[in-house]
């Protein structure tokens, strides 16, 4: 299967799996293998629109590796202000009612 995805052309591997009484699923061990998953591997499940979820590997480590490299040499106070400010107000613009 093959979609596109700005202007490329993604393709992916689809497998049909069922989920057991507790709805756990199976991950098919051609998966496993090719993606390093093993015993205690770390997912986010995200629920999409139209009854999909999108299951992703993550690498703690890797995430960090990322920010560090990101972030070296940035004023992280400074960030996290802009930030707040920033959920501030469209909190304010969004939900007048509730900041009064």
């Amino acid at each position: 299967m093959a979609f596109y995805h700005n202007f490329k052309v993604v393709a992916f591997m689809a497998e049909i799996v069922k989920s057991d009484r507790s709805g756990r699923i199976v991950i098919p061990k051609s998966l496993r293998l090719e993606l390093g998953i093993k015993k205690d591997t770390t997912f986010i499940l995200t629920k999409m629109s139209h009854g999909q979820l999108l299951l992703q590997k993550l690498d703690v480590d890797e995430i960090a590796r990322k920010l560090e490299e990101e972030l070296a040499g940035k004023d992280i106070d400074a960030i996290v202000q802009t930030v707040r400010k920033e959920i501030h107000e469209k909190i304010r613009a969004n939900y007048p009612d509730l900041l009064t």
